[in-house]
């Protein structure tokens, strides 16, 4: 089987599924967080004398209380996964809610935004343009298939979202706890969504979100631009400061006109890092550049995307 390939069992029903023993959390390694809710790897005992891979186990965080919205948004998740086949999406393993509510996931090496952070603490330099161009490539696979195959939008389009196996061998997309969606016009289907807001990070957020707007498939879009983007520059987008601008904080009201400056730039494009050498990087910025576009029918499909750096990426082999 192809390395590329993600192993799907075949479909049961949600509540069936291997039966496992979760230990206590203190002897599970946390592998990310998000609201309400931990990411622990579970490293299963070998069965038949057979070395059997790890899983990601999404559960409930313990200081949430267990309540009906995060219960049946983790079981929609589950469903959702189970109905999913794609090489770039990470695959369903199991799901159960008994003793312990927890969703069972491929386990993958790491995320994008913790592969960023060591970037970070190592003083190390930005990706490499195959890299970047890997991550456009199978991401923009992975999105295609969810605006169009199982037309949803993704809703929460990050770096801590891509999940990498080795050296960028192949990249997948997780966590669809806030999809939306779609019209097979690729816009948010209001219709069969009533009472569904766009949740998002905001950061990553499209002007669409920000200021008002159609929520589309682009809006997914955008957000892989600005993935790009922090790829260049080892920072999430907008939290890059202004030399204009004085950052000394003596008060609240300081602060707070701070964090207001700070949000007026959710929505628009960040400039390009000035490590950047425009004409070394010239493919993942022309793919961050055309994603960024403040007009939603000015940016690719999720699939021209893919393709256009797929070609770029054919140098490299």
């Amino acid at each position: 089987m192809s390395e590329f390939c993600t192993p799907v069992k075949p479909k049961a029903k949600i509540e069936d599924g291997e039966k496992i023993s979760i230990p206590p959390s203190p002897f599970l390694h946390r592998l990310g967080y998000g609201t309400g809710v931990s990411v622990m790897q579970l490293v299963r005992s070998p069965k038949a004398g057979q070395i059997r891979s790890p899983w990601a186990l999404k559960m409930l965080n313990k200081r949430v209380k267990p309540n009906k919205v995060y219960t049946d948004r983790l079981q929609a998740e589950a469903e959702l996964l189970q109905r999913m086949s794609h090489p770039n999406i990470v695959g369903f393993r199991a799901f159960g809610k008994n003793k312990i509510l927890y969703l069972g996931m491929e386990a993958c090496d790491l995320s994008l935004g913790d592969m960023i952070e060591k970037k970070v603490e190592e003083n190390c330099d930005p990706f490499t343009v195959k890299q970047m161009l890997k991550v456009a490539m199978d991401i923009g696979k992975a999105l295609d298939y969810l605006h169009t195959k199982m037309q949803i939008l993704h809703g929460d389009m990050k770096s801590y979202n891509v999940l990498v196996n080795g050296d960028f061998q192949i990249c997948k997309l997780c966590d669809f706890g806030v999809t939306l969606p779609l019209d097979e016009n690729g816009i948010f289907d209001k219709e069969n969504a009533k009472n569904v807001l766009y949740y998002g990070t905001e950061a990553w957020s499209a002007p669409e979100v920000i200021n008002g707007g159609v929520i589309s498939n682009k809006t997914d879009v955008w957000s892989l631009g600005l993935t790009i983007w922090e790829m260049m520059a080892l920072m999430p987008p907008h939290s890059q400061t202004d030399d204009t601008l004085d950052y000394t904080i003596d008060s609240e009201a300081d602060e707070s006109m701070l964090q207001d400056h700070v949000f007026e730039r959710y929505g628009t494009r960040p400039d390009v890092p000035a490590n950047i050498a425009e004409q070394e990087y010239a493919g993942p910025l022309a793919l961050f550049w055309c994603c960024t576009e403040t007009a939603p029918a000015a940016r690719p499909t999720a699939q021209h995307l893919a393709a256009a750096a797929e070609d770029m990426y054919t140098v490299f082999l």
